[in-house]
């Protein structure tokens, strides 16, 4: 009997001491949870002041006629001052957009006719649209957004894409072959398939596009069919060449020429004879 009620004695005091040690344990981990939960908050707020507070400049490409919009931050606070967006374009004077929270009032100046808006009320979204985007909206786009606290800029740099509009291959008379992008920017480059002898001509304009020209000699490609590759940002394009059908067409026209040349001195001869024999009869009568 003693022995059983100490074995059930014993028995208690392990279950007793097993719940105590997982109630440190449950301590413990909440305490621990405590302490980290602090760090995470912190670590948050730090990204999300990295995401305000941008420094460098933001390049931007995109495609003529297609529409952009240019965020002013990662992160909207909530509260600000006043949100400005001013463009520096390339060759024109700078845009100003501008809103005030206190008044509920937006500004613009030199902005008429551009096409660059807010993207919806800029009260809540301070998001910049253009619609769509020309060679002309190429420049400098830089936010200011001003909180009780503390200021923040972002900054973009907007490059325009201009797909060359014409592409052609042609043979021309003077025994070359010519490959042109026309217009394009940025520049096309134009490669050859087989290589020839060849020179790259590049004349820009005054909307800075560029129109590319390849010109190769006719005789110095090894090969019946030629391949103009010509590559941009935008799209890449390939034009095809018949060398020996193109050579074949002009060597028919210069045999064309010949039998031409050749009939024409034979009616010479025979004109000249003509007369000689109408001369002497003429002269026998």
């Amino acid at each position: 009997m003693e022995k059983t009620i100490l074995m059930t004695f014993s028995g208690k005091a392990s279950i007793f001491r097993l719940l105590t040690i997982i109630a440190i344990i449950v301590s413990e981990y909440k305490s621990i949870e405590a302490e980290t939960q602090v760090p995470s908050a912190n670590m948050a707020a730090v990204q999300v002041s990295q995401q305000c507070h941008i420094n460098a400049t933001i390049e931007v490409s995109v495609q003529m006629d297609t529409d952009v919009v240019l965020c002013c931050l990662h992160c909207s606070p909530k509260e600000f001052v006043m949100i400005t967006w001013t463009i520096f374009p390339g060759d024109e004077t700078s845009c100003i957009i501008a809103y005030k929270k206190d008044k509920n009032i937006t500004k613009e100046t030199n902005c008429s006719g551009t096409r660059i808006t807010w993207e919806s009320e800029p009260e809540r979204n301070f998001s910049l649209h253009i619609e769509p985007v020309t060679i002309h909206h190429e420049g400098y786009y830089q936010c200011d957004l001003v909180t009780p606290d503390r200021n923040f800029r972002s900054l973009y740099h907007l490059s325009v894409l201009v797909p060359p509009p014409v592409v052609n291959l042609s043979e021309e008379e003077n025994g070359t072959v010519v490959c042109k992008a026309a217009a394009g920017k940025p520049a096309a480059q134009i490669s050859w398939v087989p290589k020839g002898d060849c020179f790259t001509v590049k004349e820009t304009h005054d909307n800075r596009t560029v129109t590319v020209k390849s010109t190769c000699t006719r005789n110095s490609f090894n090969a019946s069919n030629v391949t103009c590759f010509i590559s941009h940002l935008t799209g890449n394009r390939t034009l095809y060449l018949n060398h020996e059908i193109l050579s074949f067409r002009t060597s028919g026209a210069f045999t064309m020429i010949i039998w031409i040349v050749k009939f024409s001195l034979l009616g010479g001869i025979l004109s000249l004879f003509f007369w000689a024999n109408y001369d002497i009869r003429c002269s026998v009568c």
